[in-house]
């Protein structure tokens, strides 16, 4: 059997999937996920899956990845790329899973059968909720009330539902799963077993010279020069097939994030800076780019 290339992840991270948790890792600008949690938290064998994905390799573009396990050691794992997983899910016996998630992969494959007809015959296929409107209604009320109590938000209250069951929206609750949102919230918020006594925040107490502050904005003015250099190269490295393309992937799109909360915290702590002296001119410039958001 063809050995399978073993890469490195850049950046491993944890997403809902068909109401369980899976792991996803970044590699040379590829989501890929971890099979093993997968196959066994649905009741399958591992060994039969890893021997059939390696033998079909091919068709499914697995690799071994070292990445960060369950159990938050550094492992290879057998992954998948992220957008081949459902059509290895269409390919999994119903027979062979456990009894509680059975009907729901049944009802899955099906839908997948739907959709096929529906792209090669209509144009396009569209993914019908797990529930009507009307199911989710006790959903909502119960949502409402809370709002109602507590002065949350839509999205706060949902946030629990969509954390609690694995989901990234209410659709996607099967109308069992609809039914336990309700209690979740009833028990968890109602009751007052969830709701954390709201604290005040710290006051802020200042803790950088202007000059300090003036550096780590220089440092941060360079960190994001290097970003966008790495978005310009990485083109060329991919035309080259180099293998530190992912890493100038990674490095121009991973850290859009950080540098925009970390320029937040520059743009407030030097508010007051006012460009003085000789070097005034090129303070205010730097001060000036760093008051401006990220595009």
């Amino acid at each position: 059997m063809n050995s399978i290339a073993i890469i490195e992840a850049v950046n491993t991270t944890s997403l809902p999937f068909h109401g369980q948790s899976i792991i996803t890792a970044m590699a040379a600008g590829v989501a890929y996920v971890a099979m093993r949690p997968i196959v066994e938290n649905i009741g399958i064998d591992w060994t039969g899956q890893s021997v059939k994905l390696r033998n079909q390799k091919d068709k499914f573009n697995c690799r071994d990845i070292s990445m960060v396990a369950a159990d938050g050691k550094v492992r290879k794992l057998l992954c998948l790329p992220l957008q081949k997983l459902n059509g290895w899910l269409f390919s999994i016996n119903p027979a062979k899973v456990r009894d509680d998630i059975r009907d729901r992969l049944i009802r899955y494959q099906e839908e997948c059968f739907t959709a096929l007809h529906d792209y090669w015959t209509k144009g396009a296929a569209v993914r019908k909720p797990e529930t009507t409107v009307d199911d989710r209604t006790p959903l909502r009320g119960i949502v409402n009330r809370i709002m109602g109590k507590y002065g949350l938000t839509y999205q706060a209250v949902y946030k629990l539902v969509h954390k609690e069951f694995g989901v990234n929206h209410i659709d996607e609750l099967s109308p069992k799963q609809t039914a336990e949102a309700v209690e979740y919230l009833a028990g968890k918020v109602i009751e007052g077993e969830w709701m954390p006594k709201q604290e005040l925040p710290a006051p802020i107490v200042k803790q950088f010279s202007d000059e300090e502050l003036l550096q780590m904005t220089n440092v941060w003015l360079w960190a994001e020069r290097a970003r966008k250099m790495s978005k310009l190269i990485y083109p060329a490295l991919t035309s080259i097939e180099s293998r530190w393309a992912g890493n100038f992937y990674d490095l121009s799109h991973e850290t859009v994030y950080p540098l925009e909360e970390s320029r937040k915290v520059l743009a407030r702590e030097t508010a007051h800076i006012k460009g003085s002296g000789r070097q005034g001119e090129r303070q205010e410039k730097m001060l000036g780019m760093i008051r401006k958001e990220l595009h």
